[in-house]
């Protein structure tokens, strides 16, 4: 199971193991949560190592071809049929945005089309998906429980939901959030696009924006994200404090306390649409190391676009072949820490090439890389371990920085070829 871009069939060596598989991840009694337990909690440990540690929360599709039909799983855009998954990454905050691996993972699907008469929900309907970003949020939360270390939520537009802010204002939660709605000051002055278009910028930074095509994106993505060119983007830093109302829905509760900070792109090129953010956040807007560091939380976000990434392209968890949801919701779970290793070692070798090999692979493992690729000296550096392990899965230097693809394929022939190194020594051991 740790051969992730393989399909079922190819990983096995008999019927009878195929078989066993399918059987396995069918059983009702086999759960995704229980699945996934072991690797959470690997990654609470890993959080309280830190002080603070980014919770990145985002939601993603998965669509499985076919013409005959899953059983148990939802509708999708057009006649296809899938699922979505919303999880939270954590992630360091600091420039290398070091993933530690995933805190939660819930799967729904759609019985009805989103915006059809069968799938309008009230608010009080608890099967709202909105609902969703609060559920996570409390979950999360509740793990963090005696342990010292600070979560502070990262989520975009879609979690501006005042759901959210009042669960963040009851939990006492550290927040990042990308304002969707232009909400009312509860001083009755107006709105927050209002107020913050009159500050002027009290910090200017220069960052880097990735290109954006509208290739394989759907219509909604396309509207929320436009494409544009990569470039060298100024962006200038306004912040201010403001309460807002929480709505004709929660007329009883009092006003939600905000500060707010608003990043404009200076000098977008003619026909690019300019950087413009608006964010929510529960950290201190004081001096220009704190509007820097909640600029930097929100740009962190980005890192579980890689992750969602990691699980489609590299583990290839869309041409997964099992014929039900609650199978396919196993796999799923088996695959999350599968995909958080691979993120791991591209962004180590990317962003601290020198870092010791040891950080992506273990001992065995580079010495079966040596012995494999017939390397005049083990890999010293994460950058290095990281092409011997692409190089594995057919990359070639030449090329530029190794992909999901080759980076899957590679740590596919390393487990197994460890496995194999594992059931040798198991023999030699039984023998003497």
């Amino acid at each position: 199971m740790t051969t992730p871009q393989l399909g079922f069939p190819q990983m096995v060596a008999s019927d009878a193991e195929l078989e066993g598989i399918y059987r396995f991840f069918s059983n009702a009694r086999v759960r995704p949560e229980s699945i996934l337990a072991p690797h959470v909690s690997a990654t609470l440990e890993r959080c309280a190592a830190h002080d603070a540690v980014l919770v990145v929360h985002d939601t993603t599709s998965f669509e499985f071809g076919g013409s005959s039909p899953r059983d148990g799983l939802g509708l999708m855009i057009g006649n296809g049929q899938g699922f979505f998954a919303h999880v939270a990454l954590s992630v360091l905050p600091e420039k290398s945005r070091l993933p530690l691996g995933v805190l939660g993972l819930e799967n729904w699907r759609r019985t009805t089309r989103k915006h059809s008469n069968g799938n309008k929900k009230t608010r009080e309907d608890p099967n709202r998906e909105s609902l969703r970003w609060s559920r996570m949020l409390e979950s999360v939360d509740a793990r963090r429980a005696g342990r010292n270390v600070d979560f502070i939520h990262v989520m975009d537009r879609e979690a501006d939901i005042v759901e959210v802010l009042l669960t963040m204002r009851r939990l006492g939660a550290r927040f990042v959030i990308r304002s969707a709605h232009d909400r009312s000051l509860s001083d009755g002055d107006g709105r927050i696009r209002e107020r913050v278009s009159a500050l002027e910028p009290k910090l200017q930074e220069r960052v880097s924006l990735s290109a954006r095509s509208d290739k394989d994106r759907p219509g909604v993505v396309r509207k929320r994200h436009p494409k544009r060119t990569a470039r060298s983007a100024l962006l200038g830093i306004a912040a201010c404090a403001v309460e807002v109302t929480a709505g004709m829905h929660h007329p009883d509760a009092p006003p939600i306390a905000l500060n707010v900070v608003h990043v404009r792109e200076l000098d977008a090129p003619p026909g690019e649409p300019p950087v413009d953010w608006l964010l929510y956040t529960s950290e201190p807007i004081a001096s220009d190391k704190d509007l820097r560091a909640i600029v930097d939380a929100y740009r962190a976000r980005w890192v579980i676009e890689e992750y969602f990434k990691a699980l489609k392209t590299g583990c290839a968890f869309e041409k997964r072949q099992l014929e039900s949801y609650a199978a396919l919701v196993n796999v799923l779970a088996v695959f999350i820490p599968i995909a958080f290793r691979l993120l791991l070692a591209r962004s180590i070798a990317r962003d601290a090439p020198k870092a010791p090999a040891r950080c992506i692979l273990d001992e065995v493992q580079l010495r079966l890389l040596v012995h494999k690729l017939a390397l005049d000296a083990t890999p010293e550096t994460a950058e290095e371990a990281c092409y011997a392990l692409a190089r594995l899965g057919g990359h070639l230097k030449r090329n530029g920085a190794p992909g999901w693809q080759t980076l899957a394929r590679g740590f596919e022939s390393l487990i197994l070829m460890q496995a194999g190194w594992r059931a040798a020594m198991e023999a030699t051991r039984c023998d003497q």
